[in-house]
């Protein structure tokens, strides 16, 4: 069974930009994985870039996207107004359980 997430990043007007991921969502699977492998700011925006994932590998290559890797159209980036909004309603419209927001080289971890 999967455990869903959503991955984001706080822009300057405050709402959140970001994605879906479907597999290990968990603090010690994405959570750890985004701690350890997505610090830059450039890497965060290129994983953004990718749409939509399955998988996140530890690094760009190796996450699974559904549309680069899997042909499936590409969705763009899921935004919330505020990471207050993100934390009522990311849970119920991508069935996640996890949130991580990346803001200035940092990760926080919200439960959905």
């Amino acid at each position: 069974m999967a455990t869903r997430s959503f991955i984001g990043k706080l822009l300057n007007d405050g709402s959140v930009r970001g994605i879906y991921c479907h597999h290990d969502g968990c603090p010690e699977g994405v959570g750890r994985t985004l701690q350890e492998r997505y610090r830059e700011e450039a890497v965060v925006d290129a994983l953004f870039s990718l749409g939509d994932i399955s998988v996140l590998g530890d690094d760009l290559g190796a996450t699974v996207a559904y549309h680069r890797d899997r042909g499936e159209d590409l969705q763009p980036n899921t935004v919330y107004s505020t990471v207050r909004h993100m934390l009522r309603r990311g849970g119920a419209e991508l069935g996640a359980e996890h949130a991580y927001v990346y803001e200035g080289g940092t990760w926080t971890h919200h439960n959905l």
